[in-house]
């Protein structure tokens, strides 16, 4: 639980607690911890609650000189925990925010998107799954949890994002950064769908005024308002936007029909498009990537 909110659990090696494994970077704070657990009656929700409201977790993950050389890893909590997200939540985050993941508990796998081909170059002939069939409706907006896994070809965005490949338990994940992750945030067709549902969210509670679109993008991905500068920044990038779509509408429809869900018929697609690329950006930036 300590690994899942602070990036590193209280033992590095959690999956492996044995004389190979690493001692407890801090053992009174771990048999603490222990006896608060059993002795709420094993209560997950409070065990959380305990320690997200805790001064350790709430820091700043602002980083000195001083605590790099003195702590490089963060082990004795000298800033807040900062890591980038696992795959499940780099989805389900962006869905959340634009007001598409489904609230749905239980049932079958489902199938979101998914690059063609895939399946098929894997697949025995005789296979049940030779043939990568995509979900519709609710189905392509569940929470990551529910996505169908065929080992041999798993889901394209959560195998970038280093989600195992389940054929064995794995209690502590790889955690990389690449180029390639990038390329699926920016171009996968579920985080550019969810973006363009964010536009229009923004463009129907701005009420036509480019300002207000922007601090309603900023309230529900970085749930904070816009600083001074940042302000200018996307102002004059939307600008920009604007004009290359205004001068190049059939690009803009072919971004707003990305997905399954049918773009607004109240937007011009040039303002709409405009807008989806500013709130791809910012489902992009660190801040909402990382922890």
């Amino acid at each position: 639980f300590w690994q899942e909110l602070f990036g590193t659990g209280l033992v590095r090696t959690s999956e492996d607690f044995g004389i190979m494994g690493d001692n407890p970077v801090n053992p009174d704070l771990l048999d603490w911890l222990a006896v608060e657990f059993r002795d709420s009656g094993w209560d997950v929700k409070r065990l959380f609650r305990l320690m997200v409201t805790s001064a350790a977790y709430r820091q700043a993950t602002r980083v000195t000189p001083e605590m790099l050389e003195l702590d490089p890893d963060n082990r004795l909590l000298s800033r807040g925990p900062r890591f980038r997200m696992d795959a499940e939540m780099v989805r389900d985050y962006a869905l959340a925010a634009a007001g598409l993941v489904s609230g749905r508990i239980g049932g079958p796998s489902v199938r979101s998107y998914h690059p063609e081909g895939v399946w098929e170059a894997v697949a025995m002939p005789e296979s049940n799954t030779r043939h990568y069939r995509r979900d519709d409706g609710e189905a392509l907006y569940r929470r990551s949890l529910y996505t169908f896994w065929k080992r041999a070809a798993p889901p394209a965005f959560m195998d970038v994002f280093n989600a195992p490949n389940r054929e064995v338990c794995s209690v502590r994940r790889e955690r990389t950064n690449t180029p390639l992750q990038a390329l699926a945030t920016l171009n996968d067709p579920q985080l550019i769908e969810a973006a363009r549902h964010l536009a229009a969210l923004a463009l129907a509670g701005g009420d036509g005024d480019a300002a207000r679109a922007l601090e309603r993008l900023a309230e529900r991905v970085l749930l904070r308002p816009l600083a001074d500068d940042e302000r200018a920044i996307l102002l004059e990038t939307l600008g920009q936007l604007a004009f290359h779509y205004g001068g190049t509408p059939e690009d803009a429809r072919a971004l707003v029909a990305v997905g399954v869900s049918p773009a607004p018929e109240d937007a011009p697609a040039p303002q709409l498009a405009a807008l989806t690329l500013l709130a791809n950006q910012l489902l992009n930036l660190d801040e909402t990537l990382n922890k």
